[in-house]
């Protein structure tokens, strides 16, 4: 393994303490003080996975610091430490003990969150690991609350503001979360999306599971990419009362993706919309038919057959409001983030019964009824309204530009829509 290892890396930062690190992969005690910080950091978490009885509890509320914001930038795999590609193969040996976990990434979206953890609770989703930073809307304290009761793993991402959010959560759950390294699958969305298995699947995802290990030819898929089913709002201007999926009911398709992971073959979350895998393994789409990774990108048909990931994009203008607000502050080189008030409605229409999806009632009411078992929760309830209050005061920081409603008619007509959204 290390000439292996020596031939693949040899410009890792960590490459003169090659022999330490693998002999720490194979369970023995190193000094991990002289390694390089990054380096530390994914030997690190090895160590308290090779002896578990030497690690301290965390709790369900942690901290992803600065320190982890080199996982939001992005590096090719063959820029790793050894460290950290160490971190990766030893997943591949580590069995199992729960079927799958749900990681998501939430920033000012306090108004969604119990109805984006009791849907995903209700699928089997276990754990749910819940990424947020930089909240302008008291959610911190929703979070916790859930936290305190293990109905979340909650992790307060402490960025720079020059590294995405997304590829860092993403990444810092696949190799720094114990529970997460636990599962056997992993789902990776954003908090505006909603996986929904095929009937075929009874709402279940070990259903999901088990027929994904029914599939051999010509080898099990190890990571599916199901497709959005973009979620239009008509260009309605206020927020109503109501779960998501109770508002919204019309939907166009689209291609893009989010992944559906076995952990043991992934080696890197960092594109966010798909996954980077081990050699051999198979990626699949809804149809459980290969995917030519070359063609990831390019727009093409989507296939709903065995599911589907809702995607609640524009909502309503108010709600819009703070999207393009977050975006705003988050000064990436690229803006990628960076929202325009125009594209609430170019990447939105009208609700026609040609592209009407309602929701499965009884999923629904499953979903209600957990909403309302979270609600009462001590201290939950409280804290939702106080994020409700805090939306309101958000809605007039554009005081100074007319009001949301003038900037909102202003647009209406003006603006086209077109619903070609690409990210």
């Amino acid at each position: 393994m290390q000439r292996a290892l020596g031939r693949a890396f040899p410009a890792a930062e960590d490459i003169q303490y090659l022999d330490s690190l693998v002999a720490l992969a194979f369970g023995e005690h190193v000094n991990l003080a002289k390694l390089p910080a990054v380096s530390a950091a994914f030997s690190s978490a090895l160590a308290k996975e090779m002896h578990p009885e030497r690690a301290v509890a965390e709790g369900n509320c942690r901290i992803a610091g600065l320190e982890y914001d080199f996982l939001g930038e992005r590096s090719d795999i063959e820029d790793w430490t050894v460290g950290q590609i160490l971190s990766v193969l030893r997943l591949r040996r580590t069995m199992p003990t729960k079927q799958a976990a749900v990681i998501g990434t939430m920033r000012d979206d306090g108004i969604y969150a119990i109805e984006w953890i009791a849907h995903y609770q209700s699928l089997g989703f276990d754990p749910l690991v819940i990424y947020s930073n930089d909240n302008a809307d008291f959610s911190e304290r929703l979070l916790r609350r859930l936290a305190d009761r293990a109905e979340i793993i909650f992790v307060e991402s402490r960025t720079s503001g020059r590294v995405r959010p997304e590829v860092k959560a993403f990444e810092h759950a696949y190799h720094f979360v114990p529970e997460v390294r636990a599962c056997e699958w992993a789902l990776y969305v954003d908090s505006d999306e909603f996986f929904v298995p095929a009937p075929r699947y009874n709402d279940r995802i070990e259903n999901v599971i088990e027929d994904l290990k029914r599939q051999r030819e010509p080898v099990t898929p190890s990571a599916v990419l199901y497709q959005w089913l973009w979620f239009v709002s008509g260009m309605v201007f206020e927020r109503k009362p109501g779960l998501l999926m109770e508002r919204f009911r019309y939907a166009s398709p689209n291609s893009l993706t989010k992944p559906f992971v076995r952990l043991r073959d992934l080696m890197s979350m960092r594109l966010q919309h798909v996954p980077e895998m081990f050699p051999g393994a198979v990626i699949v789409d809804a149809s459980y038919e290969p995917v030519d990774m070359e063609q990831v990108w390019t727009p093409r048909e989507p296939t709903y057959a065995r599911g589907r990931i809702n995607h609640y994009w524009p909502k309503s203008f108010q709600e819009f409001s703070l999207k393009k607000a977050r975006g705003d502050s988050l000064p990436l080189e690229d803006d990628e983030y960076r929202r325009d008030f125009s594209l609430f409605f170019e990447w939105n229409a009208p609700e026609t019964r040609e592209i009407f999806h309602p929701p499965d009632e009884a999923f629904l009411a499953k979903v209600k009824a957990r909403c309302e078992s979270l609600r009462a929760i001590d201290g939950v309830r409280e804290a939702e309204a106080q994020v409700e209050r805090r939306f309101s005061e958000l809605l007039n920081r554009y005081h100074a530009d007319g009001g949301l409603a003038r900037i909102y008619q202003a647009l209406r007509r003006t603006t086209s829509y077109g619903l070609t959204p690409t990210a």
